[in-house]
């Protein structure tokens, strides 16, 4: 088959799993003998002297990669005034980008990844010209950025026609200007007044975000959950047998913001008694400098913790499972939704012993796995758990030899892109009745 791959980030351009999975994906189903092209954001790219980007394309690991569209909410942004008018006309780029890829590539299938950030006019275009679309979600942006509907998108493009984003006294003239650009836009397939989007199917990487979807009122015509998977052969390593003497080393993996809980994990290091203390460490593999990280540093100094954690910087993925093999548990601490947590999957192969506050689609591994939760937030239970661990070192040797065999036997990469392989194919072969539903 010929898919086309819809991403706002990717490597080596990223941000966190989501892209991290897209690539392997591609990658894998390149090597399966599909042809597979990716289009993304300029992100990462240099801006030229006039504030735009130089657009770019590549090959990476045999897939081609289209670094085309514009992003919206990461990074730094053209300065250009009036915001309005230029806004709109870099998602009209966008559209007529997408439109040339879809005549070109003539792709079998389009399968979007994360469109945080991206232009969401993209999402009904494959429908116009009956190619079928498949999402794999990993994170609810269709909820905060499209609605159900297309209503969270729609109120600008209609204030930009309406002429009500300008001056009350040259609102009729901005009008006038609209409707006419809008005819025109409309005649080239661009949708900026409704969005219907009904996608032929779902991939959720978890249940919790499935239910989460559907609660917010995002319901689909189909839809299933595939866990997603890490290559197990790139990770494993023997989990490492502890005893009563030696450093315990605490990793603590993924971007540093607020509902990841990088503070809950530093605070319960601090209350850890001093005799045990001794033997911890903790590496911090991530980076986002700014005002959070700062007051991390503040008060690791504070805590007197500073021989005892160090601060990796953000570390390249392809570098993590040297990470993970020097370390002896993971601490994830997020509060966020979060969709399927790869780096939990990764350090449970890599034979880490994993405690998880088991937020969002996180508790579906903890549950599989039987890990030691956390409540979110709760540095004190998170202390205790590293004494546990530390005064009996069999139990820390019992969860992460647990884990790693559920991550073996649940979530390896092979097993999650038979399952992909499966659907799109599937998809490819359902029938559209006049409605523009599966059957």
């Amino acid at each position: 088959m010929k898919i086309l791959m819809v991403s706002n980030f990717y490597p080596p351009h990223y941000r966190g799993g989501y892209e991290v999975r897209c690539k392997q994906v591609a990658e894998t189903m390149q090597q399966r003998g599909h042809e597979v092209r990716v289009l993304t954001s300029v992100y990462g790219l240099p801006m030229d002297f006039s504030g735009g980007f130089h657009r770019a394309t590549e090959e990476i690991e045999g897939v081609r990669v289209d670094r085309w569209l514009d992003i919206y909410a990461y990074g730094p942004q053209p300065p250009s005034r009036p915001w309005t008018l230029v806004h709109a006309r870099r998602q009209l780029a966008d559209a007529r980008r997408f439109a040339k890829i879809l005549s070109g590539f003539k792709p079998d299938i389009v399968n979007w990844w994360s469109m945080n950030g991206l232009s969401m006019n993209l999402l009904p275009m494959p429908a116009e010209k009956h190619i079928p679309d498949i999402h794999w979600i990993e994170h609810p942006w269709m909820i905060n950025e499209y609605g159900v509907a297309g209503e969270k998108v729609a109120p600008f493009w209609e204030g930009l026609w309406d002429g009500s984003w300008g001056a009350k006294p040259i609102q009729p003239l901005l009008r006038w200007f609209g409707r006419r650009w809008e005819r025109q836009i409309a005649s080239e397939g661009i949708p900026t007044r409704q969005f219907p989007n009904q996608p032929r199917h779902m991939v959720f990487v978890s249940e919790f975000l499935r239910t989460l979807y559907r609660d917010a009122g995002l319901t689909f015509l189909s839809s299933e959950v595939i866990f997603g998977g890490v290559p197990i052969d790139h990770f494993l390593a023997p989990v490492r047998r502890h005893g009563m003497e030696g450093p315990i080393r605490l990793l603590y993996a993924g971007q540093i913001t607020l509902d990841r809980g990088l503070h809950t994990a530093v605070e319960a290091f601090g209350q850890v008694p001093p005799q045990l203390r001794s033997r911890l460490t903790l590496s911090i593999a991530g980076d986002n400098p700014g005002e959070y990280l700062d007051g991390i540093r503040r008060r690791v100094q504070e805590l007197g913790l500073t021989e005892a954690v160090t601060f990796l910087g953000k570390v390249p993925h392809d570098r993590m499972p040297e990470v993970y093999k020097c370390h002896d548990i993971l601490v994830f601490v997020s509060t966020r939704e979060e969709g399927l947590p790869l780096v939990m999957v990764e350090a449970m192969l890599a034979g880490c012993a994993v405690l998880t506050t088991g937020s969002g689609g996180a508790i579906e591994v903890a549950k599989l796995a039987d890990l030691p939760l956390i409540p979110k937030a709760d540095s004190g239970t998170l202390a205790r758990r590293l004494t546990e661990f530390i005064s009996n070192p069999a139990v820390l040797d019992d969860v992460a030899l647990r884990g790693q065999e559920v991550a073996r036997k649940e979530f390896g990469l092979d097993v999650m892109i038979q399952r992909w392989e499966s659907t799109i194919a599937e998809v490819k072969r359902s029938p559209i009745n006049p409605r523009g539903e599966c059957r």
